[in-house]
């Protein structure tokens, strides 16, 4: 909304002989500073009609309303006016389709994805665990509009992934010695030298097989998880499918309240992946990290 714009040249509508005297001067200009703020106020109240440009105070004002906690840290003015908007607009019944409009709204278009468990009831909703300060207001939502037999998990995920190339030489073998001349151990008896690339690694030839193989590999390597440097998960499900390695488990709020940094560890406990993310953890989270092996070459500067 544009802001108001009120007329504050007061001089120019005093008579031209009070315009020269310095105590009209002086009036009209702390005048003008008080006008200034009014049509600030008053643009603000024509903001705080709309949620879309709803001012702090507004947002304050339905927050206490509906008895939200806000973390400023971690959320900004945007965010919160779309969850009191989410709040008013959220009403039954239940279908994706709506579902699917939420999480649009609250997460971002492509930025979700939702799995149904229907033998066992259960919800599943993937999202990037760089930054959940959605997730709560997420739980929200669905808890208010979903079936009470349900069942809601929220599943964060992090994405890292292997590349392979493969390089073909053909070398220059040099013999260092002719028979009857060689000085043991002062050179080696050949020597090989690079003389000319035969297949670029831009080149693809890696098989599936190689793919699988390296996924699989790399799933017997990881032993367990870390979550904020101190809290160790060794209860891990293991999947590979393809050349695509799936990692989950389970957090529970009695062993943190929000997720900051996760770590898959070896079993001599070598860092493996390291990833800095934001969980706000409300009963159990079911975290989800998925290790694609595939063929490429690192860009470098990237």
């Amino acid at each position: 909304m544009n802001p108001i714009e009120l007329d504050t040249e007061l001089c120019q509508q005093l008579p031209p002989w009070y315009r020269e005297v310095l105590d009209y001067q002086q009036i009209c200009q702390t005048e003008t500073a008080q006008f200034e703020a009014l049509a600030q106020e008053i643009t603000g109240v024509a903001e705080n009609f709309f949620f879309q440009t709803m001012g702090l105070s507004g947002v304050e004002m339905w927050e206490r309303i509906f008895g939200i906690v806000p973390n400023p840290q971690t959320e900004d003015l945007e965010f919160r006016r779309y969850r009191v908007l989410n709040r008013i607009t959220t009403k039954p019944p239940y279908t994706l389709g709506f579902l699917y409009q939420k999480l649009d709204e609250l997460i971002g278009p492509g930025l979700w994805e939702v799995t149904v468990d229907y033998p066992n009831y259960t919800l599943y909703i993937e999202s990037s665990a760089q930054n959940q300060n959605y997730a709560q207001e997420v739980a929200f939502t669905i808890n208010q509009i979903k079936p009470a037999h349900i069942v809601y998990v929220n599943t964060p995920f992090i994405q890292s992934g292997i590349l392979l190339s493969e390089q073909i030489e053909r070398l220059n073998r040099v013999y260092n010695y002719k028979l009857g001349l060689w000085a043991l151990g002062q050179l080696p008896f050949a020597t090989d030298q690079d003389n000319e690339v035969v297949k670029l690694p831009e080149t693809p030839s890696i098989q599936q097989a190689l793919l699988t193989g390296v996924a699989n590999f790399v799933s017997g390597d990881v032993a367990s998880a870390r979550i904020n440097g101190t809290i160790s998960i060794t209860s891990l499900s293991k999947s590979v499918e393809n050349n695509i390695l799936t990692i989950t488990y389970t957090v529970a709020n009695s062993q943190t309240s929000e997720i900051t940094s996760v770590e898959l560890l070896d079993a001599e406990g070598n860092v493996l992946t390291s990833s800095t993310v934001y969980v706000p953890v409300g009963d159990t989270v079911v975290m989800k990290h998925t290790i694609p092996v595939a063929e490429g070459v690192a860009q470098s500067g990237g």
